[in-house]
């Protein structure tokens, strides 16, 4: 090849281009190539080509003539910059993302070993070898193995794969062949747990690939049959022994600290077995004794973390758990290749407080059977979400003991039946009411069943429920797509509701008043389904300071949208809620009256005594109470933003790479499909803001100032307030401060963007100036 005509390129793309222009050049001046200029062959297989006798030899390998490129190889990479990507027709960005980068440990599984590693033990070699025991361990083994177990659970529940952390323990491989008791029985019962767990939380359906792995290498759980029935006898039956055994020594710490795992063994397994039957038998009692053996474990735990030091210990700079019967290894050829590697197990401290804080929100999820409306149920789901962290199996639990099967609550109760007694529940309609005359009325119950069976086959209101046990990040996804799916159950309340009214007017027309007083003016049904649509905007908006989405300069538009409509829409429904069960209540006083001074009372008979100081109904005075505090700290941080923006202290992006209008249409697109509340564009947003931007810098600070007052205010006047809105309460107080330090010209030279402090509250930051 005539490579002087060829010029020195400066990058990589233009040395590509230069090499392919030179190839059509050459080609074009002769047909082949000669062989004393494939620079790539050594000269004795140039020689061997030349006689023509490796050629016919089509049986051996191919032979080549490997050259060393290394000098080369690092030439041509130093015309890339970091952060540079070699760019080719069959090579782009996809197979980059799924290649494997050599020498890297987290994608090469050979850089784990070295030459003269042995490949890793396998159970029966590591028998061969002696290097595990199957009989006659000490209780110094048997704790350093089940502290282990523990321990590679526990990473298992984190997300990790079954094969790199739960089946690297050899044992695992074939318990039946353990002749130690102790050993066989603990390792049948993680076995059939790793069964247990993979059922539960594959039923309940709400874990996604960064929660958990859920299926592993199931030949080996498959060699031996899974028998859960039978496990927790067996641990008892073991643990009895032990305890008779320590009866006849002197010194029993260490053997009891063995009966100890055991029991606390028993009692997890037992627990989590309950709950995998409850899916398909559901009891009150089966959950009333799940809470007392929840109770009975979690008392074991500190005593288990008071002997972790009698058991074996990891060696250091290994990466087993326990010196015998690990092999980490053992798996690494069985993966495929793009697998993430890089497997850190849980230190055994750190392994048991998971465990104990699983089992106290496995006893925080057993209250979920006190509620039996869907108002109270999916406020128990909303607030266990924020407290169940990234535990899969905590919520998967949860789901369990509620509902298994979405068509029924609690286990045995029809969904439709849940939501009718739910509506009844929240607002108690007359037509809900058997007692009532107008319940027996054919044409109203034929709307209901429609209603019900409508909001059934949509699946809306089991699938908000459902959503809360997804991690936070999977949930404000899965809520843009319900929060669109509300409107069809809207449009079908308001048509229930107006049909309702309709044949009000027909049954006054028919003389029969009271029927007609019970379905006039009704909004019950449509009042329930916008209240339960508003609650799923305000999570998926406020969501997103939660996990980091928006950028300062959103804050701005992301509290107006709460504050100007959203939570005014809440209150709304609450306190129309609570209108409709006053009116009932003052009905139904009033009817009370004509039926006790009727005519047919007996003269002997004594007058019913008034009721003194009657409380009225008012069930949701405290949560209309706390969305006005929320009402008034969303006000407050939207004048400050427009204050700090005005202020020039909000760093704003450069208007050539930006597009507000774009940004807003996608901050708000779940919304745009709902009929209410109706969308609202971007031009009147900006019209709302110019109309709020008008007063002086110093005069916004001091709104925002007298929002943040009104909000501790409200606050303050709150009976025994929980930790949230005491932390509100501090938030409120110290932006109150903040702007009106503000609001008198502190740091009026200096424009520098204040920092926005989320850790007291995840929706709501403490303004620091800097």
């Amino acid at each position: 090849m005539n490579g002087s005509s060829v010029a020195e390129p400066p990058d990589f793309q233009a040395a590509t281009a230069a090499a392919a222009a030179a190839a059509r050049a050459s080609s074009s001046e002769q047909d082949e190539w000669i062989v004393s200029e494939c620079g790539f062959l050594d000269p004795e297989v140039q020689r061997t080509m030349r006689s023509g006798s490796a050629a016919e030899d089509i049986t051996q390998y191919p032979m080549h003539g490997w050259v060393d490129v290394t000098r080369e190889f690092h030439d041509a990479c130093a015309e890339l910059q970091p952060g540079e990507l070699a760019q080719d027709m069959l090579f782009g960005l996809f197979e980059a993302m799924s290649a494997i980068e050599i020498m890297d440990p987290k994608m090469d599984v050979g850089m784990g070993f070295d030459k003269q590693d042995l490949p890793p033990p396998s159970f029966e070699a590591a028998i061969a070898t002696g290097a595990i025991k199957l009989d006659d361990l000490t209780p110094s083994e048997l704790i350093g193995i089940y502290d282990a177990l523990f321990s590679c659970l526990v990473s298992w529940l984190e997300g990790n794969s079954m094969d790199q952390v739960l089946f690297t323990c050899l044992y695992l491989h074939a318990p039946s062949q353990i002749k130690d008791n102790a050993l066989r029985v603990f390792c049948t019962a993680v076995r059939n747990l790793i069964v247990v767990i993979k059922n539960i939380i594959a039923v309940a359906a709400v874990n996604e690939e960064e929660d958990f792995q859920l299926y592993g290498n199931s030949a080996l759980l498959a060699a031996e049959k899974a028998q859960p029935a039978a496990v927790y006898s067996s641990l008892k039956d073991v643990e009895d022994q032990l305890v008779r055994k320590c009866k006849k020594l002197t010194a029993t710490e260490d053997w009891m600290a063995v009966v100890h795992r055991l029991r606390f063994m028993r009692h997890l397994f037992q627990v989590i077995y309950h709950v995998e039957q409850m899916a398909s038998n559901d009891t009150v009692d089966d959950k009333v004794d799940i809470y007392k053996i929840l109770l009975v474990a979690s008392e074991m735990l500190p005593g288990i973390r008071n002997t972790l030091d009698r058991g074996t210990q990891p060696e250091k700079g290994s990466e087993a758990p326990n010196p015998m019967g690990f092999s980490p290894r053992i798996h690494d050829r069985s993966q495929p290749p793009a697998f993430p590697r890089s497997i850190k197990i849980r230190d055994r401290p750190a392994s048991y407080q998971f465990l104990e804080e699983m089992i106290s929100r496995f006893k925080y999820a057993c209250k979920v059977t006190k509620y039996k409306d869907y108002y109270s149920a999916l406020n128990f789901f909303i607030e266990y979400s924020k407290k169940s962290g990234q535990c899969i199996l905590s919520r998967s639990v949860l789901q369990s003991l509620f509902s298994a099967n979405m068509r029924m609550a609690h286990g045995k109760l029809p969904m439709k039946q849940f939501l009718r007694y739910s509506v009844q529940n929240f607002n108690s309609p007359p037509v809900l009411n058997a007692k009532h005359a107008v319940a027996a009325d054919p044409k109203v119950q034929q709307h209901l069943e429609n209603f019900f069976r409508y909001c059934i086959n949509m699946n809306t209101f089991t699938q908000f429920i459902r959503i809360c046990g997804f991690n936070r990040a999977r949930q404000r996804d899965k809520l843009a797509r319900l929060i669109e799916i509300f409107d069809p159950i809207q449009v079908d309340a308001a048509r229930l509701d107006s049909m309702m009214n309709q044949l009000a007017n027909e049954r006054a027309m028919e003389g029969n008043e009271p029927l007609a007083t019970a379905l006039r003016h009704s909004t019950h049904f449509s009042t329930w389904v916008l209240y339960n649509c508003f609650r799923a905007m305000l999570i998926f908006l406020m969501s997103g300071f939660e996990l980091e989405l928006y950028a300062v300069h959103e804050f701005l538009y992301i509290y107006w949208y709460p504050y100007e409509f959203l939570i005014g829409f809440l209150v709304s429904a609450l306190t129309r809620t609570e209108n409709i069960l006053l009116a009932q209540e003052e009905y139904a006083d009033h009817q009370s009256k004509i039926q006790t001074g009727g005519g047919g009372a007996s003269k002997n008979r004594k007058a019913a005594k008034p009721k003194k100081n009657k409380k009225q109904q008012r069930p949701y005075r405290a949560e209309i109470v706390f969305y006005h505090a929320l009402l008034s700290l969303c006000g407050g941080m939207y004048k400050a933003m427009g204050a700090l923006t005005k202020d020039g202290r909000v760093r704003l992006p450069l208007s050539k790479f930006d597009n507000e209008e774009i940004r807003y249409n996608r901050r708000f697109l779940p919304f745009a499909a709902l009929t209410s509340p109706p969308p609202v564009s971007y031009a009147e947003f900006k019209n709302i803001r110019e109309h709020m931007m008008r007063p002086s810098v110093e005069d916004l600070y001091t709104y925002a100032a007298k929002h943040f007052d009104q909000a501790r205010n409200v606050l303050e006047s709150i009976q025994n307030p929980d930790q949230e809105m005491l932390d509100l309460l501090q938030i409120a107080r110290t932006n109150f401060v903040v702007m009106n330090v503000l609001a008198r010209g502190h740091q009026k030279e200096v424009k520098r963007q204040p920092e926005f402090d989320f850790s007291k509250h995840s929706y709501f930051p403490i303004i620091k100036l800097k």
